[in-house]
Order: C-alpha cells, then structure tokens, then sequence
C-alpha cells in the first residue's frame, strides 16, 4: 500500500491558515475541504503554529534538510577555546605522565 503525499504551496497553506484564524472554521473541515482527509492529521494545526511564531512575512519559506550555522565571531570564538582546551588538556596528560616516568627513574 503506498502512501500519496502533496505538496502545497506557500500561498495554499497560508489560505488554510487564514480560513481557520479569520474565518473561523474548523481545523477538521478545513483538512477536509484543502487536504481531502476524512480524519484530523494535524497538519493545519502545525501550519498555524509556524504561522503565528513567524508572522505572515517569514512563515513557510523554511527549507528541508539541514539548517546551517551561522558563522559568526561568537561562534568562531567558543570553536577556538574548545580547540585549546583540547589541546591543554592533552598537554597536561602529557607532561603528567612525563612527570611519573621521571620520578620512577629517579627512584
């Protein structure tokens, strides 16, 4: 049995959106009527949320896949002192296991 899946566009769903918030209709009727599904999935309801929590502007132009870090002086800052911290304790394993071997062949 294979599974059918749509895409909507960025315009489709802030339509969807707007019929919940504004025209307030139902979620389930709204999922009937755009997504043709007898039983309530949840999709409209995460489409409200991004909707609310990003504002009509940004809402919806998200990327799938990975997100990419911001390069930015802070976050170059904390990878160089992990860097050195790595590289300290590295050198004080070192110089502490040189330390015991001395002391053993003083004795």
């Amino acid at each position: 049995m294979t599974r059918e899946y749509r895409n909507f566009t960025r315009d489709e769903k802030i339509k969807a959106v707007k019929m919940v918030l504004i025209d307030k209709k139902s979620q389930s009727e709204v999922e009937r009527s755009i997504l043709g599904k007898k039983k309530s999935t949840g999709t409209i309801n995460r489409w409200i949320r991004e909707y609310i929590q990003e504002g009509e502007e940004n809402c919806f132009k998200k990327k799938k896949g990975m997100k990419k870090l911001e390069i930015t002086e802070e976050n170059v800052r904390y990878e160089i002192l992990k860097k050195f911290n790595a590289f300290l304790e590295k050198e004080i394993r070192t110089n502490s296991n040189s330390l015991k071997n001395s002391e053993n062949n003083i004795q």
